[in-house]
């Protein structure tokens, strides 16, 4: 005899089965391929790990970097999965995770005296920036029965 399974649930196309199932990472955004160098682009996602969605795309707005421009990108995209798919609400928006990869690197040949040359190499990044919903935290005042 076999055990009494639980009723199957239905679903009519894949997007629907992901939202439910939540098979995916929620609020998650990568930029692969980036033509800059990795160790640039983590100067700049260090300084916006870890606060909210609004005061990091307010810093990467000033920030004097060129890797601040596709940082912002992601982090845009990742703020309207998160706001789309995942129904987060927009003031609540924290980076839980934001990281850079190494990716590809171009191998480029600069020649130099003597029919000898040079290799150029030009750096590719991965971007991943993850968001989530801040959860409400109850501050213990010290107070408390001992």
């Amino acid at each position: 005899m076999s055990a009494p399974s639980a009723p199957e649930q239905t679903f009519r196309n894949k997007k629907e089965r992901k939202q439910n199932v939540k098979l995916r990472t929620p609020g998650k955004a990568i930029a692969r391929y980036v033509r800059m160098s990795p160790r640039k682009v983590r100067l700049v996602v260090d300084v916006i790990r870890g606060k909210s969605v609004r005061d990091a795309e307010d810093l990467l707005r000033f920030i004097p970097r060129a890797a601040s421009e596709p940082v912002a990108k992601v982090l845009n995209s990742a703020k309207a999965n998160a706001l789309h798919n995942d129904d987060m609400l927009e003031e609540r928006l924290v980076i839980t995770a934001a990281y850079v990869d190494v990716g590809p690197t171009l191998k480029r040949l600069i020649p130099r005296a003597r029919g000898s040359a040079n290799i150029l190499k030009k750096r590719t990044s991965h971007i991943t920036i993850i968001v989530g919903e801040r959860v409400a935290t109850v501050r213990n005042t010290g107070k408390g029965n001992k």
